[in-house]
């Protein structure tokens, strides 16, 4: 399962749609992500990483998949737990309650479904650029800050988690950006050694990034980020030209 199928591309077509809706809903009724509300959107999460999920199994097999996807979690887990207390290396900031309870009360239990959809999609668009093992540790950290540049403005907008000094980039810090980077490369790593180092990766993979960028990017325009909107559809776009030309 290398690549997607006609039925798969029609899916995610379809899969985007209803989510750029629901990003303009989340955007114009602020009482959507309400605290209240937060096992929706931790349901949410959860729907939006399986898919790539899936695509990981049939391609390493279920045993190794589990494997990857618990050590990518773990390191989530681990990461932004030790930056939300030291401020190292995102800077400092804290989750809000809007997407699940947190561990120790510091890191929403969601993370880790959250983070590992964002490697698995970065390393797969990578992967159309370069095989070695540099090729891919470099593409997937740059494809990782396009990503954030979408998701972090739109997120603090939501006010799902804040920066204790703010940001120039919609509230956002330009060391959030050096946190990517760092946690960006170490997650390359993972991947790397949890696929057994292959390096021909399938771009199903991308599966959940796209779905997720639908949203936010949604979510970006109908608030206003027009930087972070207009970057999450040229994305959007980018990955489209690369599934269609794909072979079925």
């Amino acid at each position: 399962m290398n690549s997607f199928s006609a039925r798969g591309r029609r899916w995610l077509f379809w899969g985007a749609l209803f989510l750029f809706f629901n990003g303009f809903f989340v955007a114009r009724v602020p009482q959507a992500t309400r605290p209240e509300l937060a096992g929706v959107s931790a349901v949410f999460v959860l729907v939006l990483w399986a898919p790539s999920a899936w695509a990981l199994a049939k391609w390493l097999g279920w045993k190794r998949a589990a494997l990857l996807l618990l050590a990518l979690g773990a390191f989530a887990v681990f990461i932004e737990t030790f930056a939300v207390l030291t401020g190292w290396p995102y800077g400092r900031f804290e989750y809000g309650d809007k997407i699940g309870l947190k561990y120790f009360g510091v890191v929403p239990w969601t993370v880790p479904f959250a983070w590992s959809p964002l490697v698995l999609g970065a390393t797969a668009l990578a992967a159309r650029f370069g095989r070695s093992a540099r090729d891919l540790a470099i593409g997937t950290v740059v494809w990782l800050l396009l990503f954030d540049g979408v998701l972090d403005p739109g997120a603090v907008a939501q006010k799902f988690w804040s920066y204790d000094a703010g940001g120039l980039y919609y509230g956002v810090p330009l060391s959030n950006f050096f946190g990517w980077v760092v946690s960006g490369f170490l997650g390359a790593a993972i991947f790397y050694w949890g696929s057994e180092k292959k390096r021909v990766v399938p771009l199903t993979l991308v599966s959940s990034v796209v779905l997720i960028l639908a949203f936010w990017t949604s979510v970006c325009l109908f608030s206003g980020l027009w930087v972070p909107g207009i970057l999450g559809a040229g994305i959007l776009g980018w990955s489209a030209k690369a599934i269609r030309s794909s072979p079925l």
